[in-house]
């Protein structure tokens, strides 16, 4: 037998099958009838190029068959390269969300009014997030020779804000100034001012557009307006406070004759004393004593003393407080603000309805400034030709009875409807979502009012006690 015709032999011995995935090339062989034959490398490597396999061949497993031939069976003889899939990018946080943010509080779970870590506060250069970044992958090869792409990371979210920026390569986002974070989706540092020092003559009255932190204390008849946050380190005496966002004051707060506070959010202070505060937030206290106050949110007693004594509190939410008033019967006096409620989908539809009515009214109007002209125009033609009685002039005179008549029907209906719209908002209900929650004792003095209706009780004090509105009453519940 020729070299050739052996050589055609011995291939069409060898069966090359792939993989479903097309990942792998198997060779299996046979035998011929002699039972006696052998394989070179060049003749395996062979029958794979017939069926056009270029790459991932198994050089060890082709040598070992040419060596020691196993028949029959499958072997394994190429194997693509799998791609290698890129890593995701990822950000590791070094600052937490707003909404993950929360006040320190003492081991005894009340509120430390000496940790002022009510917000986060940065130093310019802080970093904020590390990132780490996306890779692109390792392309594979399959048995072909054909490139296998590789799923390239996703690029990670940073979260560049206000005042951020990113360093060394972009893998780190820094605070390019001190402020304080605001985060919810992006790290927005709001720039601050700090005071070093106190309130007073060095430093004069003080106005900033953000956010404000003064390590000492507000003097006497100084003020203090931020357009963010403000946090005072020291006491609020017989001075003006004015803050769009959230204010901390460490120490307190003390009214003295002109002092004023207005907090367009929430106020977290160790105490009030002789002060007139609207606050359109929440505040949390330890106690109050003598102060007006108005609040929009709901009012926490929490410290060591929780306690209420004098003044006057106008709020909508809930108050929670340990006692409330005192023994001599001092008189304290709580009002809770009520919501009126009306139906407002009538008053839309009755103003909806005048003000067609009163488009009609202006059209007749103008109608009416129109027959007015032909009147005057018709008279004076009526006089020229000595003619008072034409028919033209009694025809305009008819139409204009009848305009003036539609006028004074839409005026009339006009008149009913703001009647109905006042109807319905007299015959609306108040309703009071506020409350009074007293943990120890409510004493006698203390004047809780629902509107106009006031909470009455006959004994000295009560304890464990809730006051609120249920089905247009006052009701006395048990905490």
């Amino acid at each position: 037998m020729s070299e050739e015709n052996a050589k055609t032999e011995a291939l069409a011995l060898i069966e090359v099958s792939v993989s479903e995935d097309k990942q792998q090339g198997f060779i299996k062989l046979g035998k011929n009838e002699d039972g006696d034959t052998v394989f070179t490398k060049e003749e395996l490597l062979a029958a794979l190029k017939a069926e056009k396999i270029a790459s991932g061949i198994i050089d060890s497993t082709i040598e070992k068959l040419a060596q020691r031939p196993i028949f029959n069976i499958r072997i394994k003889v190429a194997e693509a390269t799998a791609p290698i899939d890129g890593n995701d990018g990822v950000v590791n946080l070094l600052v937490k969300k707003d909404a993950d943010y929360k006040p320190e509080y003492s081991e005894d779970e009340t509120v430390d009014y000496k940790n002022l870590d009510y917000f986060q506060m940065v130093k310019k250069g802080q970093v904020l997030c590390e990132i780490t970044k996306e890779t692109v992958g390792i392309d594979g090869i399959d048995l072909y020779g054909q490139v296998i792409p590789a799923r390239k990371g996703r690029k990670p979210q940073i979260p560049v804000g206000k005042n951020t920026s990113l360093i060394e390569d972009d893998s780190k986002l820094v605070a390019d100034c001190d402020g304080i974070i605001k985060f919810i989706n992006t790290i927005n540092i709001d720039e601050m001012m700090h005071i070093r020092s106190n309130i007073d003559f060095s430093t004069g009255n003080i106005h900033f557009p953000g956010d404000v932190t003064i390590d000492g204390d507000v003097s006497s008849g100084f003020s203090v307006k931020a357009g963010g946050n403000l946090i005072i380190k020291g006491v609020v005496e017989d001075a003006k406070i004015e803050a769009a966002g959230n204010v901390v004051i460490a120490k307190g707060i003390y009214g003295g004759s002109s002092g004023n506070v207005i907090v367009g959010k929430d106020l977290r202070c160790n105490y009030i004393e002789n002060a007139i505060l609207h606050v359109d937030g929440d505040i949390t206290v330890d106690y109050i004593i003598d102060g007006k106050i108005t609040c929009n949110g709901n009012i926490y007693l929490s410290g060591s003393k929780e306690l209420i004594v004098g003044g006057e509190i106008q709020l909508k939410g809930e108050l929670v407080a340990r006692v409330i008033g005192n023994e001599r019967e001092y008189p304290t006096v709580i009002h809770i603000l009520g919501e009126r409620i009306v139906d407002q989908a009538e008053i839309d539809r009755l103003k909806i309805t005048e003000e067609a009515a009163r488009q009609q009214f202006q059209e007749i109007n103008e109608k009416e400034a129109q027959i007015n002209g032909l009147l005057l125009a018709q008279e004076k033609k009526d006089m020229i030709n000595r003619n008072r009685n034409s028919a033209a002039m009694e025809q305009i005179a008819t139409l204009k009875k009848q305009i003036d008549r539609q006028a004074l029907l839409i005026k009339r209906e006009i008149e009913e409807i703001e009647k109905a719209i006042i109807y319905v908002e007299k015959k609306g209900s108040t309703s009071y979502y506020g409350s009074v929650s007293v943990k120890r004792k409510l004493y006698r003095g203390t004047r809780i009012y629902f509107g106009d209706l006031l909470f009455q009780f006959e004994f000295d004090s009560l304890e464990h006690c809730k006051i609120y509105w249920d089905n247009d009453d006052i009701v006395n519940g048990m905490m």
